[in-house]
C-alpha cells in the first residue's frame, strides 16, 4: 500500500493537511490515514467532518491554539513529582483549549449534531485552571500572588536589595581609589567590590573570586555581609516556597489526571479533524458517498496538486454497465492526471478526507491497485515491460469484483500486436473479476477492441494543437488521436523528418482510420467553439450581475450613510445634553446664575436633528442677503449665517464653525442679525471674569487620542475665557495623568494644576489655572 501512497501522491496530500494543524501529535494523527477497515466507522469520522467543516463556513476559524503532549507530565505527577513551571504550562495550555472551545459552542447546539456533542463532552476543572492562572505566569515563572508568604520573602528580598545598593553606592565612593572598576558585581550570589589585588588591606571583607589575571580580588566588604547573608536566606526561603506551590499544584494536577487524559485524546482528534476541514473548506471538496454498489462517481473531479489555473475539471463516472473506462489521447500526461484524480480521491475518501469535487460516490473498496509510470525494477534487472508485467501479474491475481484497478500504457514496452494481446487478455479478466478499471492506451487495435464491448466506457483527453499541451478534459465517447509526430515536430524534429513521417503515417492508415481522425480534429475545434462561446456568456452575465449590484449598493449604502450620520448626530447631542444637565444640578448646589447654562441647553436642541417633513418649505426666492443674515439650512434642517456671498451669488454659511457653500434657493431667510457691541463686550467681560468650570473626560481613550482631545479642549478653554478646567482622567496605569501634567507644563498659558479635591475626582482628575 506504501507503494501506491507514494504512486498516487497521497503522502503530499497529507502533507497539506499537515499544515493546518496547531500540534505535533495532531500532526502524527494525520501522517497515519490510511483507509478504513470498517464501513460504518467511515461514515461516522464523515459525520464529524461534515459538521466541522459546516462550522468553519459559518463561524470562521475554531479557537484551537497551539498545545503540546502532557502525557510525561503527568507520569511525573502519579510518581510524587513535581512539575516545573513550563510543564504546569502545558496542562494551562490544554483547559484553555478546552475552555475556549466550550464557549465556542455554547450557542451552537442547533447548527450542529455529532461535533458540538463531542467538545460538550469536555471538561475543564475550574480549582485546577484558577489555580494555575493565579499562580504561574505565562513564561512558567511562579508570582507573586501564588502565595501569601511567597509575597512577603519578595518584599523582603527587594527591600533589602535596596538597601545593598545604597550600602554599595556608598563603599565604592569610599573605596574609589582602591577599585579597579567602578562596577558592581556579584559572585556566590553575593554583592561584592573588584578590588586592585595591591590595595587587599585597604578593604577589609570576605574574598569570593579572583580575576583570571590575578590583578582584581572580589571582596565582599564586612559592612554588607550580614545583608548579603540575610538575602542569600531569604533566596532560600524562597526557593523552597516556590517548591511548595509547585508540587501543591502537581497533587492538583495528579488528583485531576483521568480527566486531562481524556481532554488531551479529544484535543488530538479535534486538531486533525479540524486541519482535515480547513484543507476541505479551501479547496471547495465536498463529503462523499460511501456505496457498497459498483458505482463511481465522480462530478466535476479536480485533482488537488495541481494549480486550479492549470486543471480543468472532469466527470469520471463508472457504473453498470460500464465498468471500464479505457482513455485514449496525446501522449503529454492527461490520461495520467486522470487515471491518478481517479485513484487519489478515492484513496482520500477511504482515508476520511473531503474530494474536491462537486459530488462524489465512492464504492468501499478493498484495495487499489495500481500501474503508472514506466520506471524499471533496477534490483531485479527487469525491463519496462518486464517490470509492468510483474505488477499485472500480481494485480490480476489478487484482484476482487470490490476492488479498483488504474493501468497505464497497458500492454507497452513490446511489441505492439503483443502487448494489444495482453492487454485485450487482462481487461478481458478484470471484467470477468468485476473490478471497476480504468486504463489509458495508445493502441489501435484496443481502441477498436473497447468500441465493440459494451462494458467499456470509450473516453479521450483534449489536446491543443495550437499552444501542444493538453487540456486536461476528458471527452467521454471519444477516441483521441496521439499526436506524436505534431508533438515531435514542436519539439524539434527536422522538418523533413515530419513530413516523412506524416506520409508514412498516411499510407498506412485505413479509410475508417482517416475519417475518424478527420472526425476527431473536427469534434476538438467544435468543442473549443463551444468553451469560448461558454466563456463569453458566463463573463457577460458576471458583468451584468456586478452591475446590478453596483447600482443597488449605491442606493442602498448612500441610505445607510444617511442614517447612520443622522443618528450619530443625535447620539452628539443627547451626550452634550446629558452633560448641561450635570453641570445645571452642580450649579444649583452653588446657587449660581441658572439662566446661563438653561440658555446653552435651549441652543442644543437646535442642533438636534429631526427628519424633514415632506411638504415643500418656502425658500423666500426674492430675498436679497447680506452679510449677517440668519438663515435655515433646508436639508439639513440647521440654522446658520451668512459670512459671504461671492459674485455668482454663492452663499457662505457658518454653522457652529462649519462652513458650507450653498445656492439661496437651498436656504430659507429667518432674520437679520443685531450687530450689539455693548451686549458682546459685556458677554466678553462676563467670561472673563465667570469662575465656571470647563471639564473634559478622557478615561478609556488610548494615549495619542486623549492628548490630540486634550490640545484642542484648552485651546477651546482659552478662546472661551474660562478661569479654570478639569480633566478627567482617572487613576489606572498613570499613562494618561502624566500625559496632561506634561500638556500642561508645556502650555504657556497655565499658570498652575493640582489634583482633584475629595469632590472633585481626587488623583482621577486635574485642575489647571489660567492666566
Amino acid at each position: 500500500m506504501n507503494k501506491v501512497y507514494k504512486t498516487l501522491e497521497f503522502d503530499q496530500i497529507k502533507n497539506l493537511v499537515q499544515g493546518y494543524c496547531v500540534s505535533e501529535q495532531g500532526k502524527q494523527h494525520i501522517a497515519s490515514l490510511c483507509p478504513f477497515d470498517n464501513k460504518d466507522e467511515l461514515e461516522e469520522q464523515f459525520l464529524f467532518l461534515k459538521d466541522a467543516m459546516n462550522l468553519i463556513r459559518l463561524y470562521g476559524r475554531f479557537p484551537l491554539s497551539s498545545f503540546y503532549s502532557i502525557t510525561t507530565s503527568l507520569e511525573v505527577t502519579k510518581k510524587e513529582g513535581t512539575l516545573s513551571g513550563d510543564k504546569v504550562n502545558g496542562i494551562r495550555y490544554q483547559l484553555q483549549n478546552i475552555s475556549e472551545l466550550k464557549s465556542f459552542v455554547e450557542d451552537k447546539e442547533n447548527q450542529s449534531t455529532v461535533l458540538v456533542k463531542y467538545i460538550q463532552e469536555t471538561y475543564c476543572p475550574t480549582t485546577l485552571y484558577q489555580m494555575i492562572i493565579k499562580c504561574i505566569d505565562s513564561n512558567g515563572v511562579v508570582q507573586d500572588n501564588a502565595s501569601s508568604e511567597l509575597r512577603s520573602i519578595r518584599r523582603s528580598i527587594q527591600a533589602y536589595e535596596a538597601n545593598i545598593r545604597t550600602k554599595i553606592t556608598e563603599l565604592q565612593a569610599k573605596y574609589r581609589d582602591y577599585l579597579s572598576q567602578e562596577t558592581t558585581s556579584i559572585r556566590n550570589d553575593h554583592y561584592v567590590l573588584p578590588v586592585k589585588a595591591g590595595n587587599r588591606n585597604q578593604v577589609k571583607g570576605i574574598v569570593h573570586a579572583l580575576s583570571a589575571s590575578g590583578q582584581t580580588m572580589y571582596i565582599e566588604p564586612d559592612a554588607i555581609v550580614q545583608i548579603n547573608n540575610q538575602i542569600f536566606q531569604l533566596r532560600n526561603d524562597e526557593k523552597k516556597e516556590v517548591q511548595r506551590i509547585l508540587f501543591s499544584i502537581s497533587q492538583e494536577i495528579k488528583n485531576n489526571a483521568p480527566i486531562l487524559e481524556f481532554n488531551q485524546e479529544i484535543l488530538i482528534y479535534l486538531d486533525s479533524l479540524l486541519a482535515k476541514a480547513s484543507y476541505a473548506t479551501k479547496l471547495d471538496c465536498v463529503i462523499p458517498t460511501i456505496g457498497s454498489t459498483h458505482v463511481l462517481q465522480l462530478t466535476q473531479a479536480r485533482h488537488p496538486l495541481i494549480d486550479p489555473k492549470d486543471m480543468i475539471a472532469n466527470d469520471i463516472v463508472l457504473m453498470a454497465p460500464k465498468t471500464m473506462m479505457l482513455i485514449s489521447g496525446s501522449n503529454t500526461g492527461g490520461k495520467t492526471v486522470v487515471l491518478k484524480t481517479a485513484g487519489l480521491l478515492s484513496l482520500m475518501a477511504l482515508s476520511g478526507l473531503a474530494v474536491p469535487c462537486n459530488q462524489a460516490s465512492i464504492p468501499f473498496f478493498d484495495q487499489i491497485f495500481v500501474d503508472l509510470g514506466d520506471e524499471q525494477s533496477i534490483e531485479q534487472s527487469l525491463s519496462t515491460f518486464s517490470s509492468h508485467m510483474s505488477r499485472l501479474v500480481s494485480i490480476c491475481e489478487e484482484v476482487t469484483s470490490h476492488s479498483l484497478v488504474l493501468l497505464d500504457e497497458i500492454g507497452s514496452g513490446t511489441d505492439p500486436r503483443e502487448g494489444e494481446s495482453i492487454a485485450q487478455a487482462i481487461l478481458t479478466h478484470l471484467h470477468h473479476k468485476n473490478a471497476l478499471t480504468i486504463a489509458s492506451t495508445h493502441y489501435s487495435g484496443l481502441k477498436q477492441f473497447a468500441k465493440k464491448e459494451e462494458y467499456i466506457q470509450i473516453a479521450a483527453v483534449e489536446f491543443d494543437q495550437e499552444q501542444m499541451c493538453p487540456t486536461y478534459r476528458l471527452l467521454i465517447g471519444n477516441v483521441g488521436n496521439s499526436y506524436a509526430i505534431e508533438i515531435s515536430k514542436r519539439l524539434g524534429l527536422q522538418a523533413s523528418i515530419v513530413e516523412n513521417a506524416y506520409r508514412i503515417k498516411e499510407d498506412n492508415l485505413s479509410v475508417s482510420d482517416k475519417l475518424l481522425e478527420k472526425l476527431q480534429d473536427e469534434l476538438t475545434t467544435i468543442q473549443k467553439q463551444k468553451d469560448d462561446l461558454e466563456a463569453k456568456i458566463k463573463e457577460a452575465d458576471f458583468k451584468l450581475e456586478k452591475y446590478n449590484q453596483l447600482v443597488n449598493g449605491i442606493d442602498s449604502q448612500r441610505e445607510q450613510i444617511l442614517i447612520q450620520a443622522k443618528q450619530e448626530a443625535n447620539n452628539i447631542y443627547d451626550e452634550a445634553k446629558q452633560y448641561v444637565d450635570m453641570v445645571i444640578e452642580e450649579m444649583k448646589t452653588e446657587q449660581a446664575k441658572m439662566h446661563v447654562p438653561i440658555e446653552a441647553k435651549h441652543k442644543l436642541d437646535t442642533l438636534k436633528h429631526v427628519e424633514k417633513k415632506k411638504e415643500a418649505v418656502s425658500t423666500t426666492p426674492n430675498h436679497h442677503y447680506v452679510i449677517g443674515d440668519i438663515v435655515l439650512l433646508i436639508s439639513m434642517n440647521r440654522q446658520g449665517e451668512v459670512v459671504s456671498i461671492n459674485k455668482k451669488g454663492i452663499l457662505t454659511i457658518d454653522i457652529g464653525g462649519l462652513k458650507v457653500n450653498l445656492k439661496p434657493s437651498e436656504v430659507q431667510f429667518l432674520k437679520r442679525k443685531e450687530k450689539t457691541k455693548l451686549a458682546k463686550s459685556n458677554a466678553r467681560s462676563l467670561k472673563k471674569t465667570t469662575n465656571q468650570s470647563y471639564e473634559l473626560n478622557i478615561i478609556g481613550q488610548r494615549y495619542e487620542e486623549a492628548m490630540i482631545h486634550l490640545d484642542k479642549f484648552l485651546d477651546d478653554a482659552i478662546v472661551h475665557n474660562y478661569s479654570s478646567v478639569r480633566i478627567v482622567h482617572g487613576i489606572g496605569s498613570g499613562v494618561l495623568r502624566k500625559g496632561v501634567r506634561k500638556m500642561l507644563d508645556k502650555n504657556k498659558n497655565i499658570v498652575s494644576y493640582r489634583d482633584g479635591g475629595a469632590n472633585e475626582g481626587g488623583l482621577g482628575a486635574t485642575l489647571a489655572y489660567f492666566e
